[in-house]
C-alpha cells in the first residue's frame, strides 16, 4: 500500500469516498439527494483552484492494487472558516440561506475532516495507514494534537478511532445529527 498526496486524476474517487463517509452532510451541502449529482459537485470542489476544505492539497490517498483504496482530508482546524468560503458561496448559489458551516475541529489541532475507504479494500489497514500518514503531516506542520468528529450512530467507526488512540472529548450537534468530538495527541518524531 502506498499513501501519497492526492492528484487531479484521483478527484472522482475522492468525491465518491467523501459521499460514502458523509452522505447526509453532502446532501445538505450540495442540495441533491442524487449520489451522482452530489459527487459531481464534490469533484468540482476537490479540483477547484480556490482552496477549500476538499482541495487536493488537503487530501491523502491510499493506493492499493494500482487504484485509490481510500482518502483522508485533513487541515488545521483554525483555517476551517476560510476554507469553507467557496462552499458557502456555492451553497448560497443553489438558493439556500447559510451564513457559515459549523466549526468542527478543536482549535489548535490538525482536523481530520473526512475519511472514506472503498468497500473492496476495507479490513486491510487502509484507514489506519491514512491516519498514521495524517499524523505525520500534522507533526511536520507543528501540531501536537489531531481532532475529528464521529457520528454517534457509527459505533464501528468510533471503535476504529478508539483502537488508534483517540478519546472522546465532548459532543457537537449539527442539525439533526449528534457527533462525538475525538482527539489524539501526535506522537513525537522517532
Amino acid at each position: 500500500m502506498q499513501i501519497r498526496p492526492a492528484r487531479r486524476e484521483d478527484a472522482a474517487a475522492i468525491a465518491r469516498f467523501i459521499w460514502m463517509a458523509e452522505s447526509e452532510m453532502v446532501e445538505f451541502m450540495t442540495g441533491s439527494t442524487d449520489p451522482e449529482a452530489s459527487q459531481a459537485i464534490l469533484e468540482g470542489w476537490v479540483t477547484s483552484p480556490i482552496e477549500n476544505r476538499y482541495s487536493l492539497s488537503h487530501n491523502l490517498v491510499a493506493e492499493l492494487d494500482g487504484r485509490p483504496a481510500g482518502s483522508l482530508i485533513g487541515f488545521p482546524a483554525d483555517k476551517q472558516a476560510g476554507l469553507d468560503t467557496l462552499l458557502i458561496n456555492d451553497i448560497r448559489g443553489r438558493g439556500r440561506v447559510i451564513d457559515r458551516l459549523y466549526s468542527e475541529g478543536e482549535p489548535g489541532t490538525y482536523y481530520l475532516s473526512t475519511m472514506g475507504v472503498d468497500p473492496d479494500f476495507r479490513g486491510r489497514g487502509v484507514g489506519s495507514a491514512l491516519i498514521e500518514a495524517a499524523e505525520e503531516r500534522a507533526r511536520d506542520l507543528g501540531f501536537s494534537r489531531l481532532s475529528l468528529l464521529v457520528s454517534k450512530n457509527k459505533d464501528r467507526v468510533r471503535a476504529l478511532y478508539e483502537r488508534l488512540g483517540f478519546v472522546v472529548s465532548g459532543d457537537l450537534q449539527i442539525g439533526d445529527a449528534t457527533y462525538f468530538r475525538m482527539h489524539r495527541d501526535v506522537a513525537p518524531a522517532e
